[in-house]
């Protein structure tokens, strides 16, 4: 293992809580495997099944497309609500660090992603710790979401934009 990569290790365990290198590599590596096997599987609900399995907290009627990557550090961060359709090669992450020279102005954080219910995220798209998508919120194609995203919005480009207001004649 590179300097590199215990410096990485080491960063990762102090932010997961765990008092046990051995009881997080094992968990990292769990976590990595049902992702792995989650992101190319060909039955949607099993996909789904198997991001439940790595902690992801997601309702029910969820859609989860093929290649989308979840955090692989804190899959528990990340909640999505019913109805939710998430297309293909999404990247969700909880997290974030800077790199070795700038740990100083960018550290590693971490911040929960909130899905709300009946949210679109078109294929592409890559959604950042600390977000919050509101409900029947649309995110267009290959769209980076930076900041918190309103209900009954259609937002798009990188960063994300609100550029549409839906208007609201469904009842969830």
């Amino acid at each position: 293992m590179s300097k590199r990569d215990k410096i990485a290790f080491e960063e990762a365990v102090a932010c997961s809580n765990s008092s046990n290198k051995f009881t997080y590599a094992i968990k990292f590596l769990k976590n990595w495997l049902l992702e792995r096997i989650a992101s190319s599987f060909p039955i949607p609900s099993w996909r789904t099944k198997l991001h439940k399995m790595r902690g992801i907290k997601i309702g029910k009627d969820v859609y989860i497309g093929y290649d989308v990557i979840f955090d692989r550090i804190h899959p528990e961060l990340i909640t999505i609500e019913d109805y939710v359709e998430i297309g293909d090669r999404c990247i969700i992450s909880a997290h974030s660090r800077g790199t070795s020279l700038l740990r100083e102005f960018y550290p590693r954080t971490t911040a929960p992603v909130v899905i709300k219910k009946g949210v679109w995220i078109a294929p592409g798209c890559i959604i950042l710790q600390g977000v919050s998508i509101g409900e029947c919120a649309v995110i267009g194609t290959g769209a980076v979401v930076t900041k918190d995203v309103p209900s009954w919005s259609v937002a798009v480009g990188v960063p994300a934009n609100v550029i549409k207001t839906l208007k609201n004649n469904l009842r969830l």
